[in-house]
């Protein structure tokens, strides 16, 4: 007979746990989110002009421009492909166009661009996220860089080859451990030696980020370093334009943050301090002269901002204030800006105020959206702008126009899409010249501009979406065609009766954009450009966390220019895959 059970000894207790790997609870690898700037209310009818990270991968943009090309009242301006300089107006003035990264205003540091900044230089590819603001008075690009929130290690490669020799890789590693601490590293290399002229070059760009975020803090210190070269862009032969020189440059933009709270719900404050840098070189025309070329000595110019940003959330409602230092060229200069937003499924309000030292001037601007019937709304903005001093030459520029300028709009849903139709009256004083491609051609004119806007944009049914616009100036001024128009038919399905587990996508999309002719004033005389029209396509398949991409741009093949003298690439392919993974 076996002993009885009070007889029988206890086993001892393993010394280590004897559940199975399979079974235990796995601790939690989502951790508290990297503090962040709060995003501002926009308030566009129908779809708003803000992408996430996959979605700003999914448009086919490779530049900030490429993204701007979407945004009514918005010109850009390229000498050619991804390594020639870019620039963009904002109601035919290149002084409204404004970006936030992180929260740090990036400005113009390249004192050879005459205050414009080069939106080649900033790396969309580095982004998470962004908003713009489109005011009536100018627009602000609000720019959040990418984050890692998980435990499980982030990988994620990108290939991409086209015409005009184009190559570009990108790399991404992101890590979140047990403790809150954040690593994050990724690159981009690009080449392009184009043999049509559009602009040889090549570019490599570095990010990382250290830090450590708890559930009510988070401290983190990140840097972008941009290293770009670009060879001499010469212009065609009878044309009688001069080249765009050759540049070797580097920026460096880099912050270190703390902040307290969560920007969604209740109290928050943030603190920065942030370094930016530009060091670069302009090579001469060897084909002419000394006497004739402009500064080709090695060049740096360098900023400090600190930045002070605090406010409070309460459902639908928040409220901001922000200081702004900035220390540059041996001055340093405040600006003060305050903020309120209430956004509500039926209307949405936006206030902002700005006295801002760097620029000497003070800006208002309030906008409203309002949807009191499901199928009819109204939008508008208006902003004014009062100098408050003399101008400031560290800025590149003088001050800003004194006057009040409006944006409207009125839209009925019609089925899926929204039918809009507004104007634009936008006061601007003489403003800066694209000196970059031309350093003859001539600031913009002083004066008021009133536009006619119109726009269907929005679903269409069975995953076919549409987003066209016109715009129509009232004349053809200096740096302002007076019509433009970009029109998008796009068809996204993930067939989730076939694939129930969403492991397939197809996203296609074609493109029309037209502009009219347009003038660049010179001291040698206006030079016209003729209009502009292209068509494009993008397709896109996703399979698993694969996406395959191919767009092709100008399928035409019709010539045109968009800075005189240099003819734009035809038929311009690039095509790739982007492929992201959990380890």
């Amino acid at each position: 007979m076996p002993p009885p059970t009070s007889a029988v000894p206890i086993p001892a207790k393993p010394k280590t746990d004897s559940i199975p790997d399979s079974l235990k609870v796995k601790r939690d690898s989502i951790k508290p989110p990297i503090g962040r700037f709060a995003d501002p209310a926009t308030y566009e009818i129908g779809p708003q002009y803000e992408w996430n990270r996959e979605q700003l991968f999914a448009t086919g943009a490779l530049t900030v421009v490429d993204l701007l090309d979407r945004i009514p009242g918005i010109t850009t301006y390229r000498s050619g492909w991804l390594a020639t300089p870019q620039t963009a107006t904002y109601n035919a003035d290149f002084r409204r166009v404004r970006i936030f990264y992180d929260g740090v205003e990036l400005d113009a540091l390249d004192i050879t661009t005459g205050g414009l900044i080069d939106l080649s230089t900033v790396q969309l590819w580095t982004l998470e996220h962004l908003s713009i603001e489109r005011t009536a008075s100018e627009l602000r690009l609000y720019m959040r860089t990418w984050r890692v929130e998980n435990t499980d290690p982030y990988t994620r490669v990108d290939i991409a080859t086209g015409n005009e020799d184009t190559n570009l890789y990108r790399g991404f590693y992101g890590k979140r451990f047990d403790n809150g601490g954040v690593l994050q590293f990724a690159g981009q290399q690009y080449g392009v030696t184009s043999p049509r002229f559009a602009g040889s070059g090549d570019g490599l760009s570095l990010l990382s980020r250290i830090g450590i975020a708890r559930k009510t803090w988070s401290v983190d210190g990140f840097v972008n370093r941009t290293h770009a070269n670009r060879d001499i862009q010469r212009p065609a032969v009878a044309s009688g334009r001069p080249p765009v020189l050759a540049l070797d440059a580097t920026r460096t933009d880099a912050y270190l943050r703390a902040a307290v709270g969560r920007v969604g719900s209740g109290p928050w404050a943030q603190a920065t301090v942030a370094s930016l840098g530009f060091k670069g070189t302009t090579a001469p025309d060897k084909s002419v002269g000394a006497t004739s070329q402009p500064d080709t000595l090695p060049r740096k110019s360098s900023e400090t901002q600190y930045n002070l940003s605090a406010g409070y959330t309460l459902g639908p409602a928040r409220v901001e204030v922000e200081d702004r230092l900035r220390a540059l060229g041996g001055a340093s200069y405040n600006s003060v800006s305050g903020r309120l937003d209430v956004a509500t499924p039926f209307a949405v309000l936006s206030g902002f105020a700005e006295h801002d030292g760097f620029r000497q001037v003070t800006n208002l601007d309030a906008g409203i959206r309002l949807q009191p019937l499901s199928f009819i709304a109204v939008a508008g903005s208006i902003g004014r702008t009062a100098p408050t001093s003399q101008s400031n030459p560290n800025a590149g520029f003088g001050s800003l126009a004194n006057g009040t300028s409006a944006r409207g709009e009125v839209a009925l849903k019609i089925f899926g899409p929204w039918v809009s139709v507004g104007m634009i009256s936008a006061e601007k004083a003489e403003g800066l010249a694209p000196v970059v491609y031309d350093t003859l051609l001539l600031p913009t004119a002083a004066g008021r501009t009133k536009a006619s806007t119109g726009s269907i944009r929005g679903p269409i049914g069975r995953g076919f979406g549409i987003d066209a616009w016109i715009t129509r100036w009232d004349s053809t001024g200096n740096y302002q065609p007076q019509y433009e128009s970009r029109s998008e038919i796009n068809f996204a399905n993930n067939f989730r009766k076939r694939f129930p587990r969403g492991d397939f996508e197809v996203r296609v999309a074609g493109v029309y954009e037209y502009r009219g002719h347009n003038i660049f004033p010179s001291s040698a005389g206006d030079i016209r450009v003729g209009a502009a029209k292209t068509v494009s396509a993008l397709l896109e398949i996703r399979i698993l966390r694969a996406v395959i991409s191919y767009q092709q741009r100008n399928i035409l093949a019709y010539p045109y220019e968009v800075i005189p003298g240099f003819e734009m690439p035809r038929v311009l392919a690039i095509y790739g895959v982007r492929w992201d993974f959990w380890n």
